[in-house]
């Protein structure tokens, strides 16, 4: 049985709108219905590709009863007046990530969705990546026994002018800086595999970029709520950029994922046969997937297609509010934890 399509109001057409404008355009649950920007030069490029309504004002689209979720694509720190707008009218949403840059925001952002009775989803795309979900579940079943350990490292660079290029950029204002931009996702994963984090030390620092008011360098030590311990590294200084890696230690034991693939696995008691199976289909697919420019958008469209189907069905999406808000709190016990050099509990 086919789903209603969702009719959806993209709002923000820079760079990361535009690929979910061709997302929504591809999936069959859903139709790109209105864009709305500013810039008219960039929803007017939308119009003519999707042939969907533009509008000036996201205001004025959440008007429009031809539009029954938005996808909120602007900088991070314009994300809680719009979601709150999106409530207030009665749209469901999904934020890109971070969620907003202060958490007593996403709180807000979380309790006006529930208010006004609409679905509330973060974009946390790498969750749904085939070695995730299959960590997950060989995490859950015990196969790596009692977790231990956990990493996570984005180990990229940014020149100057990619800070230049966008005025939100390099603020703590509007942004954030390497961890809460570059790193976020797999401090997401961190602790969707790993557990809750109880307490973070920290130490933060522009080492490079001297212009900018945020971290281009930042460095944790996290205690998590089962015991286990772990780092998290993000930087944006090495240049020419290297890779993100996440590693997950258990008594039984280790996994390590490299730039979103399997890298390494070990389990005493033998293998898992889906971490071979997608071993074997990376190498395969290698070359597919080897051009920056081709952005591999399978892991997003999972993640839509989940909304979907919470709207259909009337529960809440895998990624809510209350998950998203989980990687900003620990971004933010970062930074608080760097400027007064002490634990700091997560909130």
């Amino acid at each position: 049985m086919s789903m209603k399509k969702i009719r959806i109001g993209l709002i923000g057409c820079g760079t990361i709108g535009r690929i979910h404008a061709g997302m929504i355009h591809e999936l069959d649950n859903f139709e790109l219905a209105a864009v709305a920007d500013t810039n008219p030069a960039l929803t007017e490029e939308l119009v003519k590709k999707y042939g969907c309504s533009q509008f000036a004002d996201y205001r004025e689209m959440l008007k429009s009863d031809g539009i029954d979720m938005v996808s909120v694509c602007v900088p991070p720190a314009m994300h809680y007046q719009v979601v709150i707008d999106a409530a207030g009218a009665g749209k469901h949403v999904a934020v890109e990530k971070p969620m907003d840059v202060i958490l007593e925001h996403a709180d807000r952002m979380i309790e006006e969705c529930s208010k006004y009775g609409v679905m509330l989803s973060v974009i946390s795309q790498h969750r749904f990546d085939n070695i995730i979900v299959s960590l997950k579940k060989a995490v859950e079943s015990g196969r790596l026994g009692r977790l231990l350990m956990g990493t996570a490292r984005t180990i990229w660079y940014r020149d100057m002018d990619y800070y230049k290029g966008n005025s939100w950029r390099g603020t703590f204002a509007n942004g954030g800086g390497a961890l809460m931009n570059q790193s976020i996702h797999y401090i997401d994963l961190l602790q969707y595999l790993m557990g809750d984090v109880e307490a973070v030390s920290a130490t933060c620092k522009t080492l490079l970029h001297k212009s900018i008011e945020v971290e281009d360098t930042g460095i944790a030590v996290l205690k998590f709520k089962n015991g286990a311990v772990g780092t998290i590294e993000g930087t944006t200084v090495a240049y020419p950029g290297l890779f993100s890696e996440l590693n997950i230690y258990g008594e039984n034991g280790t996994v390590s994922i490299k730039n979103d693939k399997l890298d390494f696995y070990k389990i005493k008691d033998g293998t898992i046969p889906e971490f071979d199976e997608l071993a074997a289909r990376q190498n395969t697919d290698a070359a597919a997937v080897s051009k920056a420019e081709d952005l591999d958008t399978s892991s997003h469209k999972k993640q839509y297609e989940d909304i979907a189907r919470a709207l259909n069905e009337n529960r809440k999406p895998m990624i809510n509010g209350e998950e998203g808000r989980k990687a900003l709190a620990i971004v933010n016990a970062i930074y608080e934890a760097s400027e007064k050099q002490c634990w700091i509990t997560v909130k």
